[in-house]
């Protein structure tokens, strides 16, 4: 009985009604913020004095819907549509590698991009060894047209990758190798 008839009182008591939905923390700077029963105010002035002002809430954008085409490869598909699988990194262009030239390149992915490949055009087509010696694993250079290990002084044939000189004794490692589109594709699974 006690509630209805102060419920009663409030509602009938404007004065009442209005201070109980205004915050009661004393507004001291104007541009002040703060959130009072799940609303958020502003302290304005009105005049001479200062006063929370309820703030005026901002429509939320509309959530957006980004609707990406899925690409397919098929057979009538342009060239330049060619998106490599895992393992399969682009790593020269066709029209830098010449016949019987080695030319250094590096695997361009962020999983390893420190390894490193020898490619070398040959008239049946171009084969890639990975740079890595077979004697410790060092790094294998291109030196004009042979393929050097400066670590420990091993020596490969470049059409090859069959150890010449030096304490190697094993190949080059070969890697797949796909020409597509003017563009050297090696697999690189190790």
């Amino acid at each position: 009985m006690l509630q209805i008839l102060f419920g009663s009182i409030l509602v009938s008591n404007p004065l009442i009604a209005e201070a109980a939905s205004t915050p009661t923390l004393k507004c001291t700077r104007v541009g002040q913020r703060i959130i009072w029963r799940k609303e958020k105010y502003i302290c304005v002035r009105s005049g001479s004095k200062l006063t929370w002002a309820k703030e005026p809430t901002k429509p939320s954008p509309a959530p957006s819907v980004t609707v990406t085409p899925r690409s397919t490869t098929t057979a009538t598909s342009s060239p330049n549509s060619y998106t490599p699988p895992p393992g399969e990194f682009g790593v020269a262009k066709s029209s830098d590698l010449k016949l019987s030239q080695p030319l250094s390149v590096s695997n361009p992915s962020f999983v390893n991009p420190s390894r490193g490949y020898i490619l070398v055009r040959r008239e049946s087509g171009v084969i890639a060894f990975s740079n890595n010696c077979t004697h410790l694993g060092r790094e294998v250079e291109v030196s004009g047209t042979q393929l050097i290990c400066y670590a420990h002084g091993s020596y490969f044939d470049a059409v090859t990758g069959r150890p010449i000189q030096g304490p190697a004794t094993r190949n080059l490692t070969v890697l797949p190798v796909i020409e597509r589109d003017g563009t050297i594709f090696v697999v690189d699974t190790l």
